[in-house]
């Protein structure tokens, strides 16, 4: 006997309870379980469900970059520590470029932080 509506589910996922999930290979946890708790089960599970994560992370903060908040007693000494760092790189990447006096002047204003 012919079922009509044999056809018509095809390609559908009518019973997605049914459906393995991954799992994590080192914990057993699966998507589902990070879903439910916000919680991964170990740092398998980080490389193994990164791209969902991902997108709820930024879903949920509108970013998925950790900014952090700098602690008032810290944050002279840390904020110069940064912007130091973003200062060498800055100037490494012109060199890089060839542009010797955009560096030479990252290089002044280095100097005038280390002191």
């Amino acid at each position: 006997m012919y079922d009509l509506f044999s056809d018509f589910f095809e390609g559908f996922d009518v019973y997605p309870v049914y459906r393995q999930e991954a799992r994590c290979k080192k914990c057993g946890r699966t998507y589902s379980d990070f879903q439910k708790s916000g919680r991964l089960g170990c740092g398998e599970c980080y490389e193994m469900f990164a791209a969902p994560v991902d997108v709820s992370l930024k879903r949920i903060h509108g970013n998925n970059e950790h900014k952090g908040k700098i602690p008032v007693s810290a944050g002279a000494g840390i904020s110069k520590k940064k912007r130091i760092e973003a200062l060498k790189v800055a100037i490494a990447n012109a060199v890089a470029a060839e542009d010797y006096e955009k560096a030479a002047t990252l290089h002044k204003e280095l100097k005038n932080i280390d002191g």
